[in-house]
């Protein structure tokens, strides 16, 4: 357990103040500080569930567009975790090889929620954008994550360095930025079925109003140097954590009457996070309850709170998937663009059938004729000769398209 009184209240709410002053939002503050807490838990803290041994690790991503205040939000983070703990940061841009070679090199000493000393391999993963922890895409590298945030008991790994090694109760968890384009542009489909992104918490957020550049908030020392002692306090205890019965009934009106309703309806969603949308909810109420005591007991409030939170959180998904269909559909269309203007650089029509395969995949198939007669009537394309034998028209590029 704790070996000393704790001097906040509540640790979420205390950090949410502090990151006033690094132009964040409210919203991205409370999910990096819950994300410190679970992080600095390690395996030392946990609850028995269905037979398992669950602790509050997470994969958050902090998703908005540029001066929405996700890097802020991280920054906040790391002048609290790093002065509270010595807990290490993977390297930027580490690939699969590498990150399973720092692992190997990364072994702490901790304690067992019994209080048994334990040797975890840690990666630990605070980034302002995702490419930080995931440089080349690679589904390889999305299977080592999954692995790692389910924490087994063991991860057999090859390294550059030693050859076959064994990570001993690895641990993992992750903080980063994302912007919605990163997210459409990059992340393989595989990836929405595959688990990385249904162990991923997207919080959705959009930029504060606009203040002045002259405005000035005082940093406050004195909070600054309480979440420092407080988070130094959690990194440092134990235990098993309950739930009160009370906490368990809410629980289970929730998730095994209602089955965690309202069901996020999102098509990617369905791909595999709503399956885990429990385990979040209830590392979430874990959270909770560390943030405002250390008697290591779940109340109904950290439930309702949980509910609460994970709900709204939810519900602004839906806009993460509109600004990458967004950010989809204009690149779709640039593609378009490209093969068209290559093809009239080197003298050659682009058939009007390869626009259709290439749209498909981007619109839905009643907007495709739309888009390309859209595409005519704004010149960036045009009709360059007669059609072929199924019927279907040839193009080049428009007059309001630059050439190749």
């Amino acid at each position: 357990m704790l070996v000393a009184a704790r001097r906040l209240p509540n640790f979420i709410d205390s950090f949410c103040e502090f990151a006033r002053t690094y132009n964040t939002t409210p919203l991205f503050a409370k999910y990096a500080a819950i994300w410190m807490i679970g992080t600095v838990s390690t395996r030392a803290v946990g609850m028995k569930s269905r037979g398992n041994d669950l602790h509050p690790n997470f994969f958050f991503q902090l998703v908005g567009g540029p001066g929405t205040g996700k890097s802020q939000a991280i920054k906040a983070v790391r002048k609290i975790l790093l002065k509270a703990t010595s807990m290490s940061i993977i390297p930027a841009s580490i690939t699969r090889a590498g990150l399973e070679d720092y692992m190997n090199g990364n072994l702490q000493t901790r304690k067992s929620p019994d209080g048994r000393m334990l040797l975890s391999h840690e990666c630990i993963g605070l980034s302002e954008e995702m490419q930080g922890i995931l440089p080349d895409q690679d589904l390889g590298h999305l299977t080592l994550y999954n692995i790692l945030y389910d924490l087994p008991t063991i991860h057999k790994a090859r390294t550059r360095s030693h050859g076959e090694v064994n990570l001993e109760a690895p641990y993992c968890s992750i903080l980063t930025g994302a912007q919605p384009a990163f997210l459409a542009t990059t992340m393989p489909e595989q990836a929405w079925g595959m688990g990385f992104m249904s162990r991923s918490v997207m919080v959705f957020d959009v930029p504060r109003e606009r203040t002045s550049m002259f405005d000035t908030v005082q940093v406050d020392h004195k909070l600054e140097a309480d979440l420092i002692h407080d988070l130094k306090q959690m990194h440092n205890a134990n235990g098993w954590m309950t739930w009160t019965k009370a906490a368990q009934a809410m629980y289970e009106e929730w998730y095994v009457v209602h089955a965690g309703a309202p069901i996020p309806q999102a098509k990617r969603l369905a791909m595999g996070y709503n399956a885990r949308r429990e385990l979040h909810m209830t590392k979430l109420a874990m959270v909770m309850s560390l943030s405002r005591t250390d008697d290591f007991i779940v109340d109904v409030q950290d439930v309702a709170e949980a509910i609460k939170l994970l709900l709204f959180t939810e519900d602004r998904m839906k806009m993460v998937f509109t600004e990458m269909q967004n950010t989809g559909s204009m690149v779709a269309i640039e593609d378009v663009l490209d093969v068209i203007r290559s093809n009239t650089g080197a003298n050659k029509m682009t058939d009007e059938a390869t626009l259709i395969d290439m749209l498909m995949g981007k619109f839905p198939p009643q907007q495709v004729h739309a888009v390309i007669e859209n595409l005519i009537a704004s010149q960036a394309i045009k009709i360059g000769g007669g059609v072929n034998a199924r019927g279907f028209r040839k193009f080049v590029t428009g007059d309001k398209v630059s050439p190749m």
